[in-house]
């Protein structure tokens, strides 16, 4: 393990060490446990951006889909795409009537 300082309000030191003493946990356990938890979905969330993004590229879901897993417009999904060089998708004619029927 390797030690560290953080500097904490009044307030937040007071809450830690009120879960501490109800939790039977250590100052350190709590804030491991934060900083694992915290760490853990933003490594969970570019994980899911990834796969949306190879599934993107390789056609299995459309800009707008891709929009919607990343949590953005469809302009900034296009920006998104266009910042990573990857080519925008154009739906074939039978696709755009499959969408029509569905939608």
């Amino acid at each position: 393990m390797k030690r560290t300082n953080i500097m904490l309000t009044d307030d937040q030191h007071r809450r830690l060490k009120s879960s501490s003493k109800k939790e039977g946990r250590t100052l350190g356990e709590i804030d491991r446990g934060a900083v694992d938890t915290a760490y853990e979905k933003k490594d969970s969330i570019e994980h899911r951006k990834h796969i949306a993004l190879e599934a993107y590229k390789e056609g299995f879901i459309s800009l707008g889909k891709l929009a919607e897993t990343l949590g953005v417009d469809i302009v900034s999904a296009r920006s998104y795409l266009k910042e990573r060089n990857i080519p925008l998708r154009m739906q074939e004619p039978h696709e755009i009537a499959r969408d029509a029927v569905n939608a």
